[in-house]
């Protein structure tokens, strides 16, 4: 899929992206924040009502049920979502978000990957393993932010080494997948959704009470992330612009909220283990409660 670019094309492109932005820029504000939401919802509905005018469809009708489905279906969810439920129902935004992602790059690889180029494949495969890990860690997330999974973190034996195992076992499969034959890459891509969904569980479920709005901006941060390898794969330079921008605001809001807890990132997702908190602990409490025995000992 592949457009042809005129200057018009490109000032429209522009004008999209720069409403987005403006939308994100009004967040900065809690009393503009809902005109910010309704200007970048504006944008991405313009985002993709010239993707469809550009490249055509064949099944109009299709589209358009979806899009009034969702519609409808995201309007009734938000009517009955109330203020302390917001932060889990963006958590499962970010993973719908995921969930397109990955379907999108997953048709696209099983309908031409044959035919692709090297680089729009390895943005393919970046886009299935970004976004099953995005769609599986949010919905972890969301079920931490409404109370069903419990916001205390849970750490597994060993879990820094069973993170970084996946994250070695999705890369090795996708520098297979792109050298695999035909026959054999339905079952690699498989087993890339799967690994990514579990890391997306393992990476997410040793986060929790104060760290999960750093956990939230950054599986927004992946989610635009994913979307742009979406808009590479396809050849769609507003898609890959727009992804580009969600994952730069997402990036920039995590380490903002990093700044603002006085804690690194890397601390943040790789928390101490409860194992080597406990002395630290202990040896604390030795340390202020030893003093004072002396002191009631000498009187």
């Amino acid at each position: 899929m592949t457009e042809t670019y005129s200057a018009m094309n490109l000032f429209l492109d522009f004008s999209v992206i720069g409403i987005l932005i403006l939308g994100i820029w009004l967040f900065r504000w809690p009393h503009r924040a809902k005109f910010g939401n309704l200007t970048a919802a504006f944008a991405l509905a313009c985002a993709a009502a010239l993707i469809l005018y550009r490249n055509g469809t064949q099944y109009p009708y299709i589209i358009l049920l979806s899009l009034a489905v969702g519609s409808v279906a995201g309007y009734w969810v938000a009517k009955r979502i109330t203020m302390i439920q917001i932060p889990a129902m963006v958590a499962f935004q970010h993973g719908a978000g995921g969930v397109a992602a990955f379907s999108l790059s997953l048709a696209e690889l099983m309908r031409g990957s044959q035919h692709l180029g090297m680089m729009n494949e390895i943005s393919g495969l970046l886009g299935l393993a970004i976004g099953s890990l995005t769609f599986s860690g949010s919905m972890i997330a969301g079920g931490k932010l409404s109370n069903k999974l419990g916001q205390t973190p849970r750490i597994l034996p060993k879990h820094t080494w069973l993170v970084m195992i996946n994250l070695i076992g999705i890369i090795v499969l996708i520098v297979a997948a792109l050298y695999a034959p035909a026959g054999s890459r339905i079952f690699l891509y498989t087993l890339i959704i799967l690994l990514s969904v579990l890391f997306g569980i393992v990476f997410s479920i040793r986060i929790g009470g104060a760290d999960m709005p750093v956990l939230i901006s950054f599986l927004n941060a992946t989610a635009g992330v994913a979307a742009a390898f979406c808009g590479m794969i396809i050849e769609n330079k507003l898609l890959i612009s727009c992804g580009a921008t969600v994952a730069a605001s997402g990036s920039i809001l995590t380490h903002v909220m990093c700044r603002a807890m006085n804690r690194s990132l890397f601390r943040v997702f790789v928390p101490v283990e409860e194992s080597r908190q406990k002395p630290a602990v202990n040896d604390e409490q030795n340390r202020v409660a030893g003093p004072v025995e002396k002191e009631v000992r000498h009187q």
